[in-house]
């Protein structure tokens, strides 16, 4: 009885098993063959590449080679040996480059060769004593803006993004987030090293405002950049601080969706709203921490500029600086433009629930060792 073969595209469907004993074994080693050996030769090519870039001392390009060597055949130990090997003297070549930054305040920069010297050597002590000296810290909220405004008082540019600015606990610095014109979220993560607990506390709003960026084309980048403030607060100036962030050492991971469940119905039927204001310029004030809350008493002005949430999570290294809820508006009698805070009280009180969709925050999204609420000390006394 003749076999049947499986019809080959280019090869007559008359060559049978019969006709041509093995013939379908030697068709399969003729096409398969040329392929294995034009991999183990990309395989053996990338390993000698890294062998000569190794004996120059060039670890971090040797350590490339050999990666590309075990990506082409991850069982080959030689190949492993060779890039666990490099890779142990990129991760040392990195955290020195990481103590340069770190002596040149360059904290971004430092931090990304820390994580890259750690995951080139997990097992690296000086690496893993740094790490946890870091702290990664989301600032978020909310600000509703009436853009149309905002634009109608602008000149032309060929982008605008909606900004709103923080002062950040690292001295002299700022950082910036975006602010969705749809949605009105804003969100930007910062760093912070070696420092007290209570520096967590020192973050504030600086201004609210536009970047216009002009000059933009196909052919040539962004060529001036321009931030007009609409509401600008600059730096308050923290006179004092008493008391201490006492941590929960022994706290459990919860979300913190579970504690904004509880503000809700905590606050469910408050409709109580602050009134626009324009707020001060470098206004003065002090802090008191009592157990779980931080008390502001800002002279002569509201603490719009502080924020409304501190959600700690000390041992995973992730901080969640909430600054809740703004509106900000044009105020056409003062000609000026007004900022207060919103209730998270209401259907369309609290943000927090379609902000905590987005995947790549969800780390900051849990508190482990305590949650402070900033409050007005002449509210409280009131």
């Amino acid at each position: 009885m003749r076999k049947r073969l499986t019809h080959v595209p280019g090869i007559p469907d008359s060559v049978s098993a019969v006709s041509v004993p093995g013939w379908g074994a030697r068709w399969m080693a003729a096409l398969c063959l040329p392929l294995l050996a034009g991999l183990l030769a990309g395989c053996a090519l990338n390993f000698a590449e890294g062998q000569s870039l190794e004996a120059q001392k060039r670890w971090e390009e040797a350590s490339i080679a050999y990666r590309l060597a075990v990506i082409e055949d991850p069982d080959n130990e030689e190949y492993n040996e060779a890039l666990q090997r490099t890779q142990k003297v990129v991760a040392r070549e990195n955290f020195e480059l990481y103590r340069d930054f770190l002596a040149k305040k360059a904290f971004r920069k430092a931090f990304r060769r820390l994580e890259d010297a750690s995951r080139q050597d997990p097992s690296y002590q000086p690496v893993r004593k740094e790490m946890l000296k870091w702290d990664r810290v989301l600032v978020g909220g909310q600000i509703l803006f009436d853009f149309d405004i905002a634009q109608r008082n602008l000149t032309l540019a060929d982008e605008l993004k909606l900004i709103v600015r923080f002062n950040s606990p690292n001295p002299g610095e700022t950082i910036d987030a975006e602010i969705d014109i749809d949605t009105g979220h804003f969100f930007v993560e910062d760093l912070l090293y070696d420092r007290p607990n209570e520096i967590l506390t020192f973050y504030s709003i600086n201004s609210i405002g536009v970047r216009m960026v002009h000059g933009r084309s196909r052919l040539q980048k962004f060529t001036s950049r321009e931030y007009q403030r609409f509401v600008n607060i600059r730096v308050p100036v923290l006179d004092q601080i008493k008391g201490n962030l006492k941590l929960n050492r022994q706290g459990e991971l919860k979300p913190v969706q579970g504690h904004r469940a509880m503000i809700k119905a905590k606050l469910k039927g408050d409709r109580r709203q602050e009134d626009p204001r324009v707020p001060a310029t470098n206004p003065r004030f002090s802090l008191r921490i009592q157990d779980n809350r931080i008390m502001v008493s800002a002279q002569g002005t509201r603490n719009d500029f502080t924020p409304r949430f501190l959600y700690m999570n000390k041992k995973d290294r992730r901080i969640f600086v909430d600054f809740g809820r703004y509106e900000t508006r044009f105020d056409n009698r003062l000609r000026k433009w007004t900022l207060r805070r919103l209730p998270l009280s209401g259907p369309n009180g609290d943000y927090f629930a379609p902000f905590s969709r987005n995947i790549a925050l969800q780390p900051y999204f849990f508190y482990r060792e305590g949650i402070f609420t900033y409050e007005s000390e002449s509210e409280n006394s009131g």
